[in-house]
Order: C-alpha cells, then structure tokens, then sequence
C-alpha cells in the first residue's frame, strides 16, 4: 500500500494495515536537504521526513515487520553538493559537506537515531531511481530480505 505523506491524512493510515504487512519500504529524498514542505513553507523536508519515519518505525503495528529505507536521488544530491552548502541547513553535521559518503552517512545515522527498537535492524539502501542497474540489484536485496523474514515467521509458527 502507499500511503500518503501529508500530515492531514497520517493519522489514518496505521488502521489500513493489519498481520499481513511484512516490510515497510520508506522512501526519503536525500537531495531534499535544502527545500521546505508545502503544507507551511517552513518546516524542511527531511525533517519532516525523519518525523514521519520516527511515527511508522517506532509504531507498534510494525514492531515485527522489516524497515528498509530507501535514501533515494543520489545522483540529485551528488550534483547539487556542489553549490548548495549541506552545513547549512543541517547545523548539526561535522563532516566534509562536498563529500557524498559523509552526507549519506549523516543523513543514515539521522533516521536510525529515531528507532527505539535497537534490536530490529534497519535496512538502507542509497539508491538513484533512474540507474536502472542500481535498482535492479536493490530490489533484488529487498526481495530477499523480505523473502528471509517471511521464512522466519513462518518457522516461528
């Protein structure tokens, strides 16, 4: 299912699920770092991202299910590292700000700080959507990921 991401509809979607969901595919534009949410014009995207990540990932309608988080557009990110400065939307980050590694690391370590469930791992991939070759192999890594948690349940059964 896709749900949406405005906040008027949020509060709706955990009653959409039940048992059957097996994994929660988040999808993040990483090379969103300097732009802001429509519904205010304020509040910056991947903020409000990591909130809405932070709601789905500690709920406890998935606290059995995998999360895998897609940070995704890092060809857009790559290129737009070079004249937009990352420090300065993100105050927080140390790092080399025209380094990718270092970003994608940050931005990573931004959405896992949020799970309370430490147990659980969270799977990440950095992906560009129109490197065909990347998500194909992606993809393929989901696929098993979920195909090896649904194994697992079924031998807890």
């Amino acid at each position: 299912a896709v749900v949406s991401t405005q906040s008027t509809g949020r509060h709706k979607w955990f009653k959409c699920f039940d048992q059957s969901v097996t994994s929660v595919l988040f999808f993040v534009a990483s090379s969103a770092y300097d732009q802001v949410i429509v519904e205010d014009k304020r509040t910056p995207r991947l903020e409000e991202s990591c909130n809405i990540f932070d709601t789905i990932v500690n709920n406890k309608c998935f606290k059995e299910v995998s999360i895998i988080l897609f940070l995704n557009k890092t060809d857009l990110l790559r290129d737009k590292l070079q004249y937009s400065d990352f420090s300065a939307y993100m105050p927080l980050f140390k790092g080399n700000p025209l380094q990718i590694k270092e970003v994608q690391d940050y931005l990573l370590d931004m959405f896992d700080n949020v799970r309370r469930n430490r147990d659980r791992a969270l799977f990440h991939h950095f992906t560009t959507a129109t490197d065909t070759k990347n998500i194909e192999y992606v993809f393929s890594a989901v696929k098993d990921t979920i195909l090896q948690n649904n194994l697992r349940q079924l031998m807890l059964q």
